[in-house]
């Protein structure tokens, strides 16, 4: 019982607080996992659009120049007595400088500085989704990993019940009361033992390996999650990513919506050129102008009404998307549902096996022990005992694992 005890303290990492849990071996691996690194990306893109944005509302400064010569130029159709007016050079040049400060863009620079973040929003909630799948990876490894734990603590218990049968056929050998070939079955019995647990032991290396690549550390003892399947509600992140395409489409109306309007600003415009704005004063010369502009591309209004209709239809897509996968979920909620309550009644039936084999194989070594039972029954009823043990421990962990998969259907 001692040694028992002392090698499930081995497997267990000696206490509690060395263990590894599942929630741990999540947080690692999301974080570690690289799609995490997209969302400080994605927070830097969305801060350079709202600047660039932004920069909308300052002064726009434009400069030009001109060279020309013209077949014609501006005569006075009369002579004027006294009047000497020289006649326009053909060839002309100007140079201006304009700044223009906006007064009302129809909502434009909003609209933009709106679907910046409608954009960015729904590029996280994507990466939110693709992260959330990590966490079901996870879980298949890490109860890969405990399974194998469970698996091998079963192991050596029974290699222990070997070994105490071994002892006891090799004394009963000895005194000629057992036959060479039964201690023979006995050792054959513990090699195979043997090879099992090499073949459990490399199962749980290649469950842990595959974890900490996910994680990032290597993995050492595991906490067994808690048993608990209740009804906690969670959310989905596709949720929040069809909440967030729903903005963004919004957005996206509004946007156009401020494409058809009218703008109005300000604006002052300075010159050199010949001729100035006299156009009879054929010399160069520096001028200025000043006022309010309104200005509308009308022809966007051709081709508005359509665009819209566009965004109603990609609206309906995204809402027909957001029913089916409301309808998948929720025939997954009531499937994983079922899959909990046939593990948890499998499992009430483990139980009620293993106490059987367990008096089963008590009565079978005491016989045994008394030489009114071979050694070769015991180890049989043994065997069986071990069975069943495995056979628990492997639908508790698929138990475990349905419960964890139910919750990572509703989002918990």
């Amino acid at each position: 019982m001692k040694r028992a005890i002392v090698i499930l303290l081995m497997l267990t990492g000696g206490g509690a607080s060395a263990q590894v849990t599942l929630e741990e071996c999540q947080e690692k691996a999301r974080a570690r996992y690289p799609l995490g690194k997209q969302q400080a990306l994605i927070e830097q893109a969305r801060a350079f659009d709202l600047s660039n944005a932004n920069k909308g509302y300052l002064p726009r400064i434009a400069a030009s120049a001109r060279a020309s010569y013209q077949s014609e130029v501006t005569r006075l159709p009369v002579t004027l007595p006294g009047a000497n007016v020289e006649e326009l050079s053909r060839d002309q040049y100007q140079a201006v400088v304009e700044l223009q400060q906006t007064l009302w863009d129809g909502g434009t620079i909003s609209a933009r500085k709106k679907m910046a973040g409608a954009a960015a929003a729904a590029e996280l909630a994507r990466v939110e989704v693709d992260l959330y799948a990590v966490r079901e990876r996870v879980n298949h490894l890490f109860f890969g990993a405990l399974l194998a734990d469970e698996q091998l603590r079963y192991n050596k218990l029974l290699q222990e019940e070997l070994q105490s049968a071994l002892e006891q056929v090799s004394a009963r050998e000895a005194q000629g009361l057992a036959r060479a070939d039964e201690v023979d079955a006995v050792r054959v019995e513990q090699a195979r033992v043997k090879l099992q647990e090499i073949e459990i032991r490399a199962a749980g290396s290649a469950y842990r390996e595959m974890l900490g690549l996910l994680t990032g550390e290597e993995i050492g003892a595991l906490a067994k999650p808690a048993a608990d399947d209740g009804q906690r509600r969670g959310g989905r992140p596709e949720l929040s990513l069809f909440d967030a395409r729903d903005a963004q489409l919004a957005t996206g109306l509004e946007t156009l919506g401020a494409s058809g309007k009218p703008r109005v600003s300000l604006f002052v415009q300075g010159g050199y050129g010949n001729p100035g704005l006299n156009m009879l004063k054929n010399e160069f010369s520096a001028y200025y102008s000043g006022g309010v502009r309104l200005s509308w591309d009308v022809s966007r209004l051709y081709t508005l009404r359509e665009e819209r209709r566009q965004v109603a239809v990609q609206q309906e897509m995204e809402a027909s998307r957001r029913a089916s996968f409301l309808l998948t979920l929720s025939m997954e909620e009531a499937r994983g549902q079922k899959e909990v309550e046939r593990w948890r009644e499998m499992m009430q039936g483990d139980e009620e096996i293993v106490a059987l084999h367990e008096r089963v194989a008590e009565s079978a070594a005491a016989r045994a022990r008394e030489g009114a039972a071979s050694v070769l029954e015991w180890m049989r009823e043994v065997n069986r005992l071990d069975q069943a043990r495995q056979a628990r421990a492997l639908h508790e962990m698929q138990w475990l694992l349905a419960v964890y998969a139910l919750r990572q259907v509703r989002g918990e």
